[in-house]
């Protein structure tokens, strides 16, 4: 991702967040990183409480918001910043993007633009993996009310329809001036393989529906993603899947992928439980004055029942 974007944006600053308790000695040596940011270093009040209650992909999910705010706040001389998936690949300059700021204070992207889908009544029509946003009150507003709706909300409640940090989204075009960017070439997945066709021009130069692709996003890259591709006919799409996964092979932390997350455990080594997270969550409002990662599964799962 960092290396794409400087690729084709080399003035751009790229701040990486990561979710761990400490740095690996090999993520600090990546070069493309202009800074690298531990997420209990983002100033959250009471981080321990506020990590210990999601999975390692929830709290990714939750943390955009937050890494946003910091930014925001920290990074005075900017006036605008683009939040981008760590899946993500660019393949040319985003040019569109900082025209539009100039008019609108946040963009985003929806999963498909031609035929509106059910599913994303649950999933959100707005794709979390990329947006950005302009200096201004609008946009400030914006962020702080999407990271204090995430501390407690960013998970999967069909009922609720909640859907993690992505499903607060789709209100944003209600309650903000929000530019939705409908450019075929942003945001590409296997989502909305179906209505974007991926060719090669004369120059060899990857096209979504006869306009340059912009970013491609591997999620799911090893599920939904690669059936997708495996079933499509499109030898250019496997190519470039194919060739994604060798880039990422070659890096100097592909490695640390195969490495246990660090908050999945207790300060004793235990795992913690995915039903001591949710009850954490449900009932730790009134319960936060020690340090959860201190506890056991067994005392707070008794905690919340008594």
């Amino acid at each position: 991702m960092a290396k794409s974007i400087k690729e084709f944006h080399p003035d751009s600053k790229v701040i990486i967040c990561l979710i761990e308790s400490e740095m690996q000695p090999e993520v600090k040596n990546i070069q493309v990183f202009d800074e690298i940011l531990l997420a209990k270093d983002l100033g959250i009040p009471n981080f321990d409480h506020y990590i210990f209650k999601y999975t390692a992909s929830e709290a990714s999910w939750a943390l955009k918001s937050e890494l946003m705010r910091y930014v925001y706040k920290n990074e005075v001389q900017e006036n605008y910043f683009i939040y981008i998936d760590s899946d993500t690949r660019f393949y040319s300059s985003i040019i569109e993007v900082q025209p539009i700021l100039d008019m609108y204070p946040i963009v985003l992207t929806p999963h498909c633009i031609k035929k509106p889908k059910d599913e994303y009544l649950q999933f959100g029509i707005f794709n979390a993996g990329f947006l950005g946003i302009k200096r201004s009150d609008e946009a400030e507003n914006f962020i702080n009310w999407w990271a204090d709706k995430v501390e407690w909300h960013c998970y999967m409640d069909w009922d609720r329809f909640i859907f993690v940090d992505q499903g607060w989204l789709k209100l944003v075009p209600t309650y903000y001036n929000a530019y939705i960017l409908t450019h075929p070439g942003y945001n590409v997945s296997f989502w909305n393989f179906d209505e974007r066709k991926i060719y090669k021009d004369q120059d060899k130069q990857y096209t979504i529906n006869n306009l340059p692709l912009r970013f491609f996003h591997f999620s799911q890259l090893l599920t939904s993603l690669k059936e997708a591709v495996e079933n499509s006919n499109n030898e250019v799409l496997r190519t470039l899947y194919g060739d994604y996964l060798e880039e990422l092979k070659i890096s100097s932390v592909y490695h640390l992928s195969a490495e246990p997350w660090s908050y999945a455990f207790f300060d004793n080594g235990d795992r913690i439980k995915q039903l001591t997270r949710k009850a954490y969550l449900h009932y730790s409002h009134h319960h936060l004055s020690s340090n959860p990662f201190y506890s056991s599964n067994d005392k707070l799962i008794q905690c919340f029942q008594e």
